[in-house]
């Protein structure tokens, strides 16, 4: 079972091709495109302020979670 999985594996690649040219357009637009899973977070009710995130976790009694960053968020890519 072990070698039927690490061949799935090895038989899916994650590599962009190594070019970009008409033929390799579609594949280089498939590894570059962002999926389903990558923009999950869009579908959160984000809020601006904490005091209305407060507000809103009290009415909902469910835990606030702060995400806070300063910054380029690409750090120094």
């Amino acid at each position: 079972m072990l070698v039927i999985l690490s061949a799935l594996l090895l038989t899916r690649s994650n590599v962009a091709p190594p070019a970009l040219t008409e033929q390799t357009f579609a594949a280089v637009r498939g590894h570059a495109s962002p999926t389903q899973q990558d923009l999950a977070f869009q579908g959160i009710d984000w809020k601006t302020s904490v005091f209305e995130g407060l507000l809103q976790a009290q009415r909902e009694d469910k835990p606030m979670v702060m995400w806070m960053y300063f910054g380029d968020p690409r750090g120094r890519c």
